[in-house]
């Protein structure tokens, strides 16, 4: 099986005996309470989604990723994963310490051995990740909530610790799972979408070169008028269900939030699904854009810069229905014209289901839509 990048996979998870040592211990550490989208960020560093970091990044780590898009050892790596702080608490805690970390719900999860407390500059940080120190764009906006200090160390989890979700799987167990179906090739599909027969088309066409595949919806924060988790995830139940062979498809979550980061979002996705095991990676068009920040396929165009990733792209265009080809298509092999066409607009297909009404069939399969319709939550709302 393809080894994980860094090539170990972490796993900062402690022992029941460890765990309940260290629980006596807790109450007389400094304290530091995560809110839901650091919690993931803990999970998946403990887990092994984010190897081979063992920990919230430290200020060379920062820097380097910002900058360069790697790790200090040399790794590609696009995105910071940061624990920021109040200047309370960064003034409350010194290198060296032991600080224990609780959940949004305030309920213990493990310590951080801190390494380094340090500030950051937001706008050269914002400029370099997404491009642009715009407010409007949702991850600047969301970088610019951040509070002013980092607290960078190696993390410890409790053993019980994980996201109350369904079709949650650890990369370990993803991995087992992968070797049980006999799969040597796993395609890995990452969405914030209800999925619509374009989404089936890409997934379809990567599976045809590939054992298994994992689609994997990334379940965590996202703007207004994104699709609610629970939607993408039972709509994808239902797809999966109906439209996939037995034994050929895995459905599970990455829990994080949307970054919006674009091209190196996409970087980060693919370095993720190779921890969870994947041999491949399917890049569509404007992979984790937002609005007009980034071009159509600036997406794939950034893995050009990558030799070493250890994860191959699969690279798709543009797909739709045609009506001369009589059937969903990309413009790779469709020689007709855009008359001939229905294109899946994401905004046309949002305004439909606000309606209460069914998309066409040939944009998203009639029981996937009955089954968002059925809903009383499809959307974020501010």
């Amino acid at each position: 099986m393809i080894p994980p990048h860094g090539n170990t996979l972490v796993d900062r998870y402690l022992d029941t005996e460890r765990s309940q040592q260290l629980r006596s211990e807790f109450d007389t550490a400094p304290q530091i309470t995560l809110d839901q989208n650091l919690f993931y960020d803990f999970v998946n560093l403990a887990s092994g989604a984010y190897s081979p970091l063992k920990g919230f990044m430290t200020q060379h780590d920062f820097l380097k990723v910002v900058n360069d898009l790697s790790l200090e050892s040399g790794e590609p790596w696009p995105l910071p994963i940061v624990l920021d702080v109040s200047t309370e608490t960064a003034n409350n805690v010194s290198p060296g310490e032991r600080a224990g970390l609780r959940g949004p719900d305030g309920e213990p999860i493990g310590f951080i051995d801190i390494e380094e407390v340090y500030r950051y500059s937001v706008d050269d940080t914002c400029q370099q990740v997404f491009g642009t120190t715009d407010s409007e764009h949702p991850g600047v906006q969301a970088f610019r909530e951040k509070k002013p200090f980092f607290i960078g160390g190696e993390i410890t989890a409790f053993e019980d610790v994980t996201p109350s979700a369904k079709h949650f799987l650890k990369p370990a167990e993803a991995r087992v799972l992968f070797n049980h179906n006999g799969w040597e090739t796993v395609v890995g599909f990452q969405t914030r979408n209800v999925p619509h027969r374009a989404h089936e088309y890409l997934q379809k066409s990567a599976l045809e070169l590939t054992d298994g595949i994992l689609i994997q919806p990334k379940i965590g924060e996202k703007k207004a008028g994104d699709y609610t988790n629970e939607a993408i995830l039972s709509a994808y139940e239902t797809l999966v269900e109906d439209y996939y062979p037995e034994n050929t498809a895995v459905l599970t979550i990455f829990s994080s939030r949307m970054w919006y980061a674009g091209p190196r979002e996409a970087i980060f996705d693919s370095i993720v699904r190779k921890n969870y095991g994947c041999t491949h990676f399917i890049v569509g068009r404007d992979h984790a854009g937002v609005g007009d920040y980034y071009g159509d396929f600036e997406s794939q165009a950034i893995f050009d810069q990558f030799s070493d990733l250890g994860i191959e792209p699969l690279q798709y265009p543009y797909a739709f229905f045609c009506y001369q080809c009589d059937g969903v298509v990309s413009e790779k092999v469709c020689p007709h014209d855009s008359t001939d066409r229905v294109e899946p607009s994401g905004t046309e297909l949002r305004r439909t289901l606000r309606a209460g009404e069914q998309p066409d069939p040939k944009l998203m399969r009639p029981e996937v839509a009955e089954d968002i319709l059925s809903m009383d939550d499809v959307f974020v709302t501010d």
